[in-house]
């Protein structure tokens, strides 16, 4: 009989992503944002932060990590719809509604 692999994420298990994830949310700081201001140079990328209008973090990566971002939170959010039936609308779209 052969072990099987348990299911992998970027080359981690469910069982070590929570572990992280439980380790993020008891140490690392908590940043709520309702906006954001993004760029980019040759490089990297960053993102701006804001609450109500507000900077309240700057989170700077290198643009291969960013286009993986990316893409890792819109399968996500793409994942939420499928599974719940509802379509999450982007904030251009909220900015419409409200003109």
């Amino acid at each position: 009989m052969t072990d099987t692999p348990a299911p992998s994420i970027n080359g981690n298990t469910r069982e070590q992503l929570a572990e992280v994830v439980e380790a993020a949310f008891a140490q690392a700081p908590l940043v709520y944002a309702n906006g954001f201001v993004n760029g980019l140079n040759v490089s990297d990328s960053y993102v701006v932060l804001q609450t109500n209008g507000r900077s309240v973090a700057v989170v700077s990566m290198p643009l291969a990590m960013a286009k993986s971002l990316g893409q890792n939170l819109v399968d996500m959010v793409q994942a939420y719809e499928q599974r719940s039936g509802e379509t999450v609308p982007t904030l251009d779209d909220l900015r419409a509604r409200a003109s």
